[in-house]
């Protein structure tokens, strides 16, 4: 099963092909930190995820043809 992830702001550059947006293919019962973990990203690079627009934790189960948006936390000065 797939989902579409965005991912907004700079921690972008830790997932597949410094790309905003690609898909990740998961297993029944994944979660949204099953998905960070397995792409080696830390959850301290992502403040927030929705879930077809919608906040849900981390812990939120990934559904099929869903889209997924990871944000980061802000950064500059």
């Amino acid at each position: 099963m797939k989902v579409k992830v965005i991912v907004h702001g700079h921690a972008r550059e830790y997932f597949p092909d410094l790309s905003e947006k690609f898909e990740y293919e998961f297993a029944p019962g994944d979660r949204a930190s099953d998905m960070l973990t397995e792409e080696g990203i830390k959850k301290e690079l992502i403040k927030r995820a929705a879930a077809d627009d919608e906040p849900v934790p981390f812990s939120h189960e990934l559904c099929r043809d869903e889209s997924i948006i990871l944000l980061t936390p802000m950064a500059g000065g």
